[in-house]
């Protein structure tokens, strides 16, 4: 059973400090002994709780032979292809975007013009008979 220190700990698993120090303080990592200079954790049980990372290697002999290519290429074919298509149904949409935009702008133009028609003529009879007199307005009489 191999024992290490919270930073060596943090280290070997690929986390932070603060990780390890958070799991310790909530439970979910336990310690197996704990000193004036800190946790000393089993590494058995720091690997439980923080599965190590594997570091990803790259065969370069693979990557350079014409057969791994070929069907690489294939593939990646098929992914441009989608691509454009996905790039040509993203343009068609901002089209239709734009469009219903400027629909929208110019009924909002046009509703807000007779919004000020309705309302210029609602104001406008009123101002215009408040200036004549009663006598006027009962005979019909204009005091033009």
């Amino acid at each position: 059973m191999a024992t290490v220190s919270m930073t060596k700990g943090a280290e070997l698993a690929g986390v932070s400090k603060g990780t390890v120090s958070k799991a310790l303080k909530s439970g979910r990592l336990s310690y197996a002994e704990k000193t004036d200079n800190g946790y000393l954790i089993d590494t058995s049980e720091l690997f439980r709780v923080f599965p190590p990372k594997q570091k990803e290697t790259v065969d370069e002999s693979r990557s350079d032979t014409p057969d791994g290519n070929r069907e690489t290429l294939i593939n990646s074919g098929g992914l441009q292809r989608e691509i454009e298509l996905l790039r040509e149904q993203l343009q068609d949409r901002d089209g239709v975007v734009s469009d219903l935009r400027q629909r929208l702008d110019k009924s909002e133009e046009e509703r807000r013009e007779a919004q000020a028609r309705v309302i210029g003529l609602l104001t406008g009879p009123e101002a215009a008979e408040s200036k004549r007199g009663f006598f006027g307005r009962l005979f019909g009489r204009s005091d033009d």
